[in-house]
């Protein structure tokens, strides 16, 4: 369903097959401002998210918390009837998905029940419909009105996400507190060259000139903190 997984720009003709072998570092520039969650019908405070641990590492660190991307397999069933509607693993070649947490790539139902879980755990957790797709369900995912959803997750990494202060301090080489094209075109090559793999030539200049398009709003011809939009659990 279209809440229910993370969301990606269509694909166009060579820079579509590139981004698909994009690092996940770079991702984070790339991230778009994400979509508001579905949340309708009953009031989300009269209900909650139940949460079962199936599964929990001797080790779990970090915790996943809110700005984090997190890789994770998810199956949903609907409670009603126990038929599933979702599997991660059918989709991109049964690849993880890889999400931001806590900032609407997911139902709302999904951003709660997946905060402070650890690499390694699992999860079963039953979403009410006011966390899903309300009153209105997904035709298209075939969820009806008013469902409650059952996901069974299991977590694999838990990552700095797009707008930590990491990832902005490992690109803004100067320290000036803003990233400039420079700069940018430095950390795409650094990236491509870390993992390797084949793009057509004109990928960095296509990706480059996305990532300016998405970040750099005043058009000044560099990406401020501000623009980079840091979490706010974190500060620069």
């Amino acid at each position: 369903p279209a809440a229910a997984v993370p969301r990606r720009r269509p694909a166009r003709s060579e820079m579509g097959r590139d981004m698909i072998l994009v690092p996940i570092l770079l991702l984070r520039l790339l991230a778009t401002a994400p979509a508001p969650a579905r949340a309708e019908g009953v009031a989300a405070a009269a209900e909650e998210v139940k949460i079962e641990v199936l599964h929990l590492p001797e080790s779990c660190s970090p915790k996943s918390k809110k700005g984090d991307l997190l890789n994770a397999h998810y199956d949903g069933f609907l409670a009603s009837d126990g038929s599933k509607f979702y599997c991660s693993r059918t989709q991109n070649e049964g690849h993880p998905k890889w999400f931001v947490l806590g900032v609407g790539q997911v139902i709302k139902g999904l951003d709660i029940a997946m905060m402070n879980m650890c690499p390694g755990e699992k999860r079963k957790v039953i979403i009410p419909p006011s966390l899903a797709y309300g009153q209105q369900g997904y035709a298209q995912g075939k969820i009806p009105p008013n469902a409650t959803l059952i996901f069974e997750i299991e977590l694999y990494a838990v990552n700095k996400g797009p707008r930590s202060v990491e990832a902005f301090n490992q690109i803004d080489k100067d320290s000036d507190r803003k990233l400039s094209e420079l700069e940018i075109s430095q950390y795409l090559k650094e990236e491509f060259a870390r993992d390797g793999k084949k793009r057509h030539p004109s990928a960095h200049d296509e990706i480059l000139a996305d990532i300016f398009k998405k970040n750099d709003h005043d058009g000044d011809g560099f990406i401020s903190a501000k623009e980079y939009n840091v979490y706010q659990h974190d500060e620069l």
